[in-house]
Order: structure tokens, then sequence, then C-alpha cells
């Protein structure tokens, strides 16, 4: 089964590297330390800053990377976080503690189930305080990242470090959903290696799965994947089931033609996800 996640890994590299970042008036900077993990690991963020002078609501951008790689400064969150500064909003380009074999400067621990939610809960918070931001936090997200803030979405307390709104591209929100598709022995090894339980340990998967979590108090989240994206078709049907299930209302679902996956589907959603996000941010003080 290695086989598989070595061909994804090079599939997912090729697609980051595929992005060029534009230009931009952001000032990007680098390594700014956002919180301390619970094992030590210092954790950081890159910041893009919009022209001007602020406050500015918050963006935070999540990269993907099977919850074992990826990097905060890779050319999809890079581009997406400059779109963000140049639409008016402080994006915060996160780094978090990664799965096994990864790990950031500093790594302790594991990475698995829960440190990396924690992590990005612990960015929410830092955003929301950061004097530099109206208070208001939003994301974006792609792949596990897309997992990652919607996990937030639902679990975390309001006002503090859960999310205000949330834009998930091609996450896995159903960790136990083994429907048949091309790519399933790479999505059984990619989230059992981050929940850290076998493929038979349906409570396991459950439990760290942003699908089997949900409540009704959740912030608006807009939900996309592609036709033939890598990620199975199944799990946004998965979440949007759940979330009807619950009763919540407050989300956007949206399949865009071809087979990009992650932050490469950020160019043509763009324009609807700035503009859901502003529903959300924009207005108002702390």
């Amino acid at each position: 089964m290695r086989q598989p996640l070595l061909l994804f890994s090079l599939f997912i590299t090729g697609v980051a590297s595929a992005f060029a970042a534009p230009q931009a008036e952001s000032r990007p900077t680098p390594g700014e330390v956002y919180a301390t993990a619970s094992d030590g690991t210092p954790l950081t963020w890159i910041v893009y800053t919009p022209p001007g002078r602020g406050p500015w609501p918050a963006v935070l951008v999540i990269h993907g990377g099977l919850f074992l790689g990826g990097d905060a400064s890779e050319k999809g969150p890079t581009t997406c976080a400059q779109d963000l500064a140049a639409a008016g909003y402080i994006a915060f380009s996160i780094n978090f503690r990664l799965a096994p074999p990864g790990s950031i400067p500093g790594q302790r621990s594991t990475g698995q189930f829960p440190e990396q939610y924690d992590d990005v809960a612990l960015a929410v918070q830092a955003a929301r305080d950061d004097s530099r931001t109206t208070g208001k936090v939003g994301a974006v997200g792609g792949s596990s990242g897309a997992t990652h803030a919607v996990w937030n979405s639902v679990t975390g307390r309001p006002g503090q470090d859960r999310l205000d709104v949330a834009v998930a591209i091609s996450g896995a929100y159903d960790f136990s959903d083994f429907s048949p598709d091309p790519w399933l022995p790479v999505f059984i090894e990619i989230v059992t290696n981050y929940v850290g339980v076998p493929s038979t340990d349906t409570a396991g998967l459950r439990a760290a799965s942003p699908a089997w979590v949900v409540r009704r108090s959740v912030p608006p989240l807009f939900l996309v994947d592609s036709a033939d994206d890598i990620m199975p078709e199944v799990q946004l049907d998965d979440m949007v089931a759940r979330l009807n299930a619950s009763g919540v209302r407050n989300y956007e679902a949206m399949t865009i033609a071809g087979n990009s996956h992650s932050f490469a589907n950020w160019p043509a959603i763009k324009s609807d996800a700035l503009a859901f996000l502003a529903s959300k941010l924009n207005g108002g003080g702390r």
C-alpha cells in the first residue's frame, strides 16, 4: 500500500509546483510564532498584510499534505493568501504538527489525532487576539487542511478558538467511509496513519471525523470538491448528509468540473469563496 501513497504524494507535489504565485501588494512576514504546542513545538505562520491600515478581518490558510506533509510556504496556500490580502484580509498561512513520518522543527510528539486539530484551534485563538485583526477569523483549507477547518468549525468554542466562517476544498470528513473508489487504498492509509488506529477501528475513526461530531450550532461553511477529485467523492456527500441530519442550514456545497484537488481549485472558486467570506467577516468591529 506504500506504493499508492507514494504516487499520491508525487501527484500532490506536482499540483503544488504548478502554481505560479502572482505579484501582490501584500507584505508577507515569515516565521512568526503564533503559539506553543502541548509538546513544546513552536508553531509558526506566514503573515500576509493588506495595503493600508488595519485592523483587518483575519483568514487562516491551512495547507494540505496527507496530514503528514505540506508547508505554509507552498505555492497553493501562498497564492490563496495573497489573494486574500488583496481582498482586504490579513491572511495567516499556518504551520502545525505533522503525523509520521512528517514533523516540523522542534516537534517531539507524533502529530497524530488530535494534535493537529489542537494546533489549528491555537491558531484561531491567536488570530482572534492579534491586535492587527478585527477579532473575526475565517479560514480556507485544502485537502487535509479542509478537514482541519471543518473539524474546528464543528468542535471549537464560539467567540474563542472556533472559526467564524470556513471554506473547505477537497476535504476528508468521514474517515470510516470506505465506499469503493479508485483512491480508496490511499485514503485508508492516510486517515489511519493520522488517527493512529487500524482500519477496523470504526469507532476510533469516527471519533476523529468532522462528519461524526457535527452539532446544530456550526458557523457558515462553504464545501467544495471537483467532479473527478482524488478525494473520494463520497466524502463531500457524507458531510452534507450529516449537516442536514443535524439541522444545519448555513452551508453551501459546490462540485466544480475537472479533476483538480485542494488549492488547485482555488482559481475556479476564488470569487465565490471571497464573497462567502465577506458575508460573515466584513463590517463591524471586535
